[in-house]
């Protein structure tokens, strides 16, 4: 320890710190006392990499990001051992997803740094990485040259926990090259000093090894290896080496496949591909595929094991692909060359003290480099042939996937110009409804109800495509899982009673939040049960049940009907898209085969499992499991927001929390006022909105007015008839105040008149929409608006600002606003002004901030933030720095001053944050504009 430097022993001392902390907490622990410890030194790097160990072989992209945070911290804090062990960490995770190239790489780099800073322990970890690399690509002779260096490096340092890990991997080695007894004896040694050094997590690869030894055999020893793997996958489960227990599970299957227990071998397997899959782990993954292709044979599954042999070469193909072998060469004779350079410079500064030997250095420098050239050459030559046939392959196969894209893209396209026609058709026929005749009804509706059953199909196979593409994901968030569960089911009880079929329901859910994707779960129900009522005839039940099974905590959906059965030569094929079966619908029409393709994709992007039992004539029951449990939707990404609360149209407790506001949390940043007094109407129009914007509702004109003021909506949908403030004097008020001047007013009556509909136009309504409406109407209304302000924001920006798309060379003034010789101002553009003046009253204050301004312009600072982003979609930070930052551009042109003064002058009171700011806002620093 004594020749260490004081740096070293600083991340000594911050590993052992984070290590021990990191044993006591969990990794959310870790994560809240690095979001406390804001400090960019080498605990945070050590945390880092403590947070990469413990997701490592658990969620490898989690672990990688820490990896790559704790290199790009430690180099920018020239932490050298931090540096070296996060290459060494992100070498570690590359291996164990076989991109070898890319842990050789980072291997070397590891081994670089640490060779020249003295880490002799880091060098021998390095050295263990390379030759675990090289030994999954069957490179026996550099695979054996690494391991023996990084065994000597660690009996040098006497580091026991990186020996062990050697061992290991010899063991692996030897038992490759068919040695068992070599191998046995150095898994032996590694299993008695892992035991010794208490590791815990690495104990169960080991004991893995340890069984493959015995069930290799000949014959095989399959009650020792069952008892090796079987302790194992305990240990891997105790300590959560998620690696480990796939490895187990791998193996313990093959045993029971050996022993003749089949179906528990098919169940293991099977668990194991599943984790390593999701883990990316693609060696285990092969390994696996070999081991159900020999289990698919002896169950004489002879489709199952030609599927199982296919996907086994085409994972073998990519891992064992040429040109990444000569990559991991090139790699090396790189390194080997940095390294020659840097001998080369130490011969250099040699020659100074001992002049004698100059000549020999000189000539032995010339040739170690002739020798690296012929290297390189023959090296070169001997690759031609393998690039060559390379590039033939990658053609082949850029061809096949510009085909597969091709159809895709055609497929999405054409899908999308079916939804004009259908839109096209859809608005007129409503139109015809509303003034057509009792007589002519029926036809019309005829039309319209197979115009949207067309809309559905074409929205279905638009998912289809998504899903297939790779572009759809699952969005979790927390809400009423049971509570919406209901509501939904029971939108299916008019349906149930116009076909004259049973409909019974079990709801099992607790009340309570759940994480889960609504659009994914409604999609699944409603092609279920949709499915259900479409096959059974009247006269017949549809049973739905909705539960959380108590070992998994998995949700199971299950959807049973007593309708005509599906035929057992189509089962197998039910899920393919397009499949047309015999299976008759109650109308006598056969099926689209898009339903359930589409349920059982989004099933599997969703993790879960879809499960079909069926007779023909005596029904179908389908069965859906979906994970719930947060720990087992680590796949899925989670909205920032919760979902938003059912409306309750039938619960008459709930008026008095109606009677003064609503708020419906959403995804979405616009709000928008309902301004309503018949609550169901209310309810209803919230709900149309209750998924894409914030919901505001008010019951009267003097609630709503007082909830723009308080609130500043970005639209406002108002009655007009309304007891005391009605929406006529609403619309004027609201266009008189300084703080609600700017928000758009949609107006709904039941006069549709000519005269009520100027009248509440000319009060400043900006849509007047008539009753009864159509919703999808007052959605794209609503949208137009919301996208006409922005427009209008982004005109009033440039005014305000002068941004032109130029660049920084026309950064400077531009017309404000026009002055009221030139046009009449609004009110707006009075507020515009206003703010523009008070802003630069306090230019030069760097004090001056948000605070400050909502108080000289009589507002709060809500209002303000509000009515600035509703006009300028900007805040109001944002337009203080863009008005001071485009003074100063205008200084510095006109080079008034220098640039320090002029930074002050604006209100930046530091140099470096206001060259940070002009350079973000103009692309140049201060002084590359004033040079330009």
């Amino acid at each position: 320890m004594k020749n260490r430097s004081p740096l070293v022993l600083l991340a000594v001392w911050s590993l052992g710190f984070a290590t021990c902390f990191a044993q006591k907490q969990s990794p959310d622990s870790l994560l809240r006392v690095l979001a406390r410890h804001r400090g960019q030194d080498t605990v945070r790097v050590n945390l880092y990499l403590k947070l990469s160990h413990y997701y490592f072989g658990v969620d490898q992209k989690e672990s990688s990001a820490y990896a790559r945070d704790a290199i790009m911290l430690a180099a920018k804090r020239q932490y050298r051992y931090g540096e070296a062990r996060a290459h060494n960490q992100l070498a570690l995770i590359h291996s164990l997803a076989n991109e070898a190239e890319l842990a050789i790489a980072c291997a070397l780099r590891a081994e670089s740094i640490a060779e020249r800073n003295g880490f002799r322990g880091l060098t021998g970890e390095s050295y263990r990485v390379m030759g675990l690399t090289y030994l999954d690509q069957e490179d026996f002779t550099k695979a054996d040259t690494f391991y023996r260096k990084a065994e000597a490096r660690a009996r040098e340092t006497g580091n026991q926990v990186l020996l062990a890990k050697v061992l290991n991997g010899e063991g692996g080695m030897h038992i490759r090259q068919d040695d068992r007894a070599g191998a046995l004896k150095y898994y032996i040694e590694s299993l008695k000093i892992a035991r010794e050094a208490g590791m815990t997590f690495y104990m169960a690869l080991i004991l893995s090894n340890i069984g493959e030894v015995y069930v290799s055999g000949d014959p095989p020893d399959l009650p020792n290896a069952s008892r090796y793997f079987s302790e194992a996958l305990a240990s891997a489960r105790a300590s959560g080496n998620k690696n480990g227990e796939t490895n187990a599970l791998a193996n313990l299957g093959k045993v029971y496949m050996l022993q003749g227990k089949l179906g528990e071998s098919e169940a293991l397997l099977l668990e194991s591909l599943k984790m390593s899959e999701a883990m990316g782990i693609r060696t285990t993954t092969q390994r696996t595929y070999l081991k159900l292709v020999d289990l698919s044979l002896r169950q004489h599954d002879f489709n199952k094991a030609s599927e199982y042999i296919q996907k086994y070469y085409a994972l073998r193909n990519y891992l064992m692909n040429e040109e990444r072998t000569k990559e991991m060469a090139r790699l090396e004779e790189k390194y080997q060359s940095e390294k020659r350079e840097q001998q080369i410079k130490l011969l250099e500064q040699e020659k100074r003290f001992e002049t004698a030997s100059k000549n020999f250095w000189i000539i032995g420098s010339a040739l170690l480099l002739l020798a690296a050239i012929i290297i390189y050459l023959l090296q070169q030559s001997r690759n031609r042939k393998a690039r060559e046939l390379l590039a033939i392959q990658k053609t082949l196969i850029g061809k096949l996937e510009e085909a597969d894209l091709l159809k895709s893209r055609f497929f999405a396209n054409i899908s999308h110009e079916f939804r004009t026609p259908l839109s096209l058709i859809s608005a007129p026929v409503e139109e015809l409804m509303r003034e057509a005749t009792a007589a002519g009804q029926g036809n019309l509706k005829l039309i319209k109800r197979n115009a949207n059953r067309l809309l559905e199909l074409v929205n279905q196979l638009l998912d289809l495509s998504k899903l297939e593409a790779g572009k759809m994901e699952v969005v979790v968030a927390e809400g009423e899982l049971a509570q919406w569960l209901r509501v939904f089911t029971a939108s299916f009880d008019s349906l149930a009673e116009a076909r004259k079929i049973g409909f019974t329901t079990h709801i099992d859910v607790p009340s309570g939040k759940f994480a889960f994707d609504q659009d994914k779960l409604e999609k699944i129900l409603t092609n279920l049960l949709g499915n259900a009522f479409k096959f059974t005839p009247a006269g017949e039940m549809v049973r739905l049940s909705v539960q959380i099974e108590e070992a998994t905590g998995d949700l199971e959906v299950v959807v049973s009907d007593t309708g005509s059965g599906i035929p057992a030569e189509d089962l197998p094929h039910i899920f393919s898209p397009f499949f047309q079966s015999q299976h008759i619908t109650s109308d006598g029409q056969p099926g689209t085969g898009l339903g359930l393709a589409l349920v059982h994709e989004m099933v599997k992007l969703y993790r879960g499992t879809v499960d079909v039992q069926s007779r023909a004539q005596e029904g179908t029951t389908l069965t859906v499991r979906l994970p719930l449990n947060v720990d087992k939707l680590q796949f899925a990404r989670f909205a920032a927001e919760q979902l938003p609360e059912t409306l309750l149209l039938n619960n008459k407790e709930a008026e008095p929390g109606l009677a003064a506001e609503d708020i419906l949390p959403v995804q979405a940043g616009e709000t928008i006022l309902i301004v309503e007094d018949n609550r169901e109407l209310r309810q209803f129009i919230a709900g149309a909105f209750g998924n894409a914007y914030q919901v505001l509702t008010a019951e009267n004109g003097e609630s709503g007015l007082q909830m723009a003021v308080e609130q500043v909506p970005d639209v406002i949908i108002s009655d007009v008839m309304m007891p005391g403030i009605d929406g006529i004097e609403l619309t004027e008020r609201i266009r008189e105040n300084d703080v609600t001047s700017h928000i758009p007013v949609l107006l709904l009556t039941a006069r549709s008149d000519a005269e009520s509909r100027m009248e509440g136009l000319r009060t400043g309504a900006d849509e007047y929409l008539s009753k009864p409406f159509s919703t999808e109407e007052l959605r794209i209304r609503v949208a137009n608006i919301v996208s006409q302000r922005k427009r209008l924001a982004a005109k009033y920006q440039q005014e305000m600002l002068g941004t032109h798309p130029a660049g920084p060379q026309s950064a400077g003034p531009h017309p404000v606003v026009p002055s009221p010789a030139e046009k009449i101002l609004s009110v707006d553009d009075k507020f515009l002004i206003r703010l523009r003046e008070t802003i630069g009253e306090h230019l030069g204050d760097p004090l001056f901030g948000v605070e400050q301004l909502a108080g000289e312009m009589c507002l709060s600072r809500t209002q303000l933030f509000r009515k600035v982003k509703a006009l300028l979609d900007t805040t109001p930070v944002d337009l203080i720095n863009d008005i001071r930052l485009q003074r100063a551009a205008v200084l510095i042109r006109s080079r008034a001053d220098s640039l320090t003064q002029i930074s002050y002058s604006v209100g930046f009171s530091e140099q470096s944050y206001f060259a940070k700011k002009f350079r973000r806002k103009y692309g140049v620093s201060p002084r590359e504009y004033a040079n330009s």
